[in-house]
């Protein structure tokens, strides 16, 4: 799945996270929008943070924010590593901006 950050967001520095096309389609919707302008978000691998959907909130990796010492650590595998809650980060590619039309998704 593609995800975006909106451009206004980006440019105010109050981005909080990346969505699917579907969430700005629903947002122009409710906000009485016709266009949203946004940046592809690309995926960060191998960075010292990754993303936890259990708390909503960046964690540090491999220093004990997830992990065994964490009371919600469920391990994908079942066994130990990774946990099921810990996801990659993502930063806008501000190079390439796209804009949504809701005439183009109804």
């Amino acid at each position: 799945m593609k995800y975006y950050f909106e451009k206004s967001e980006v440019i105010n520095g109050d981005e909080i996270g990346a969505y699917p096309k579907d969430y700005f389609i629903e947002k122009m919707k409710e906000e009485g929008l016709t266009e949203i302008e946004v940046y592809p978000a690309v995926m960060l691998k191998g960075e010292q943070f990754a993303w936890c959907s259990e708390f909503q909130d960046t964690v540090e990796v491999r220093q004990g924010d997830c992990g065994r010492f964490c009371d919600k650590y469920s391990p994908r595998n079942g066994k130990n590593g990774r946990c099921r809650f810990s996801q990659n980060c993502y930063e806008p590619d501000e190079n390439r901006l796209i804009v949504i039309r809701l005439t183009d998704h109804i």
